[in-house]
């Protein structure tokens, strides 16, 4: 978080202080993690730590969409982003099962899907900095 110099400065909002970014930082924690283990059981844990936070985020707005920054408009936009974050949540669980079937061959299938699926959703959903 930036701080500013004195007390009286404020202290400027950054995309990463929404309530959304917090979320997502819990999912990209949960992945990265996830995507090393090689114990199932935490592998599973992990996973489901992931998909709360997609539940979680589900429900918000990015900020970006909010401010009427998406040019399909805010309707279209979160159309957009609640069948991308379903669609997340239907991977995660996925990733879920194929830990708990120790078969970590499939999980290292779908971490590609998880991985593209955060660069277009970064595209489409937040402001350029």
């Amino acid at each position: 978080m930036a701080l500013g110099l004195v007390a009286l400065t404020p202290t400027p909002v950054r995309a990463d202080d929404t309530p959304l970014a917090e979320q997502m930082e819990i999912l990209n924690d949960a992945y990265k993690a996830f995507r090393r283990t090689d114990d199932a059981a935490e592998g599973a844990k992990l996973a489901r730590e992931a998909q709360a936070a997609v539940v979680k985020a589900f429900a918000m707005t990015p900020e970006f969409v909010e401010k009427g920054g998406h040019p399909g408009g805010k309707e279209k936009a979160m159309a957009g982003y609640r069948k991308m974050t379903a669609q997340l949540l239907v991977t995660l669980c996925e990733v879920e099962e194929a830990f708990l079937a120790e078969d970590f061959d499939k999980v290292k299938e779908l971490v590609t899907p998880i991985r593209d699926s955060k660069k277009k959703g970064h595209d489409e959903f937040m402001e350029e900095e």
